[in-house]
């Protein structure tokens, strides 16, 4: 028999549905999730689209905050056989004139792509890779006053993190590739 009463109904598998059905199931609630497609995690979820064998990830081509996701990182997830893997190449967008931009696993790997941008993007992902477990939380949590606030300074993350979608490319480089 199918229980007919719960304390909580999430309606969605993603990534939010599933971390809010287990903090409501962790703290003692009987939680129904209700996904509307037919295999369960939204947009965090890998598939063979085009050919067999070749899986793509839904909804993003990578899943960066997932797998740095402190709420996630305290569930025993592998032991559900969740595993993230990392390819060398994990995006790659191509312009309408010359190369393509691609991002590669290595800081360094990827900066060396960038010509004249080198420099500027060693230096943003390289800060934002040291600072991310102090700004994990306040990256991914509620909007409040941030525990390491000199990680937000403008000067630092915080210039890039308040910008919707950064061109990390330069004003030269920009008129250079148009």
């Amino acid at each position: 028999m199918t229980k007919k009463e719960y304390d909580a109904v999430v309606v969605g598998s993603g990534p939010n549905g599933l971390a809010a059905a287990i903090t409501l199931q962790q703290a003692g609630l009987s939680v129904l999730v209700v996904e509307g497609k037919s295999t369960i995690g939204g947009g965090l979820r890998t598939e063979e689209v085009t050919l067999p064998g070749f899986k793509h990830d839904i909804c993003s081509a990578i899943h960066p905050l997932a797998a740095g996701s402190p709420f996630f990182n305290t569930l025993p997830l592998a032991d559900f056989g969740l595993e993230f893997i990392y390819p060398e190449v994990a995006a790659a967008h191509p312009f309408d004139v010359g190369p393509a931009a691609v991002l590669f696993q290595s800081i360094q790997k990827t900066a060396q792509t960038l010509g004249v941008d080198e420099r500027a993007y060693e230096k943003l992902a390289g800060f934002l890779t040291k600072t991310w477990p102090k700004v994990a939380v306040d990256t991914l949590g509620p909007l409040t006053f941030p525990s390491h606030p000199l990680d937000f300074a403008p000067s630092a993350y915080g210039l890039y993190r308040r910008r919707p979608g950064l061109n990390i490319y330069s004003k030269e480089r920009r008129l250079r590739d148009c």
